[in-house]
């Protein structure tokens, strides 16, 4: 079943940025990089993923009510892909929490950081490091069952095309 143009552009916006801040925040944590390219890639990525966020909720809400369910048959892709809705849930979650400092928006919008408390912070800046990490691993699931749907004459992506 094809879904919504909503449903394929939230797929789209989500996928790049959960993309791009997943390459580049390993980038950062594990390349040995400048303080001011660990700054600039922070700030990008903390801006595309405050952005992210509503439009995220949005996609969570129309899975919720149903849109674009799984074939009865297909008990692994919904486990699949509820479980990369929840790793995003808290990976969005904790990196709000997190932040020690307001939250800048591409310089056009700050929102005060929640949370003060740096032992909070912490725990949350931790939370978030092994919820990327289970988001990646996800991810790359996804993309592998994507592949082998292919390769074995199921073109699933095909479902995810502008209509």
């Amino acid at each position: 079943m094809p879904y919504s143009r909503t449903q394929v552009l939230l797929h789209w916006f989500s996928a790049v940025i959960i993309l791009w801040a997943t390459f580049t925040g390993f980038y950062v944590a594990f390349a040995d990089v400048s303080a001011s390219v660990k700054h600039t890639i922070g700030s990008i990525n903390v801006s595309l993923t405050t952005v992210l966020v509503p439009f995220f909720a949005l996609r969570l809400g129309l899975a919720i009510i149903g849109r674009g369910r799984h074939a009865a048959g297909e008990p692994m892709a919904r486990i699949a892909h509820w479980a990369i809705y929840a790793a995003t849930t808290v990976v969005l979650a904790t990196g709000v929490l997190m932040m020690e400092r307001d939250i800048d928006v591409f310089h056009l919008l700050v929102i005060p950081a929640p949370l003060s408390d740096a032992a909070i912070t912490a725990d949350f800046n931790r939370a978030h490091k092994y919820a990327c990490m289970v988001l990646a691993g996800l991810v790359v699931l996804h993309v592998a069952a994507v592949i082998k749907h292919h390769l074995a004459g199921n073109p699933v992506l095909g479902r995810m095309r502008w209509r």
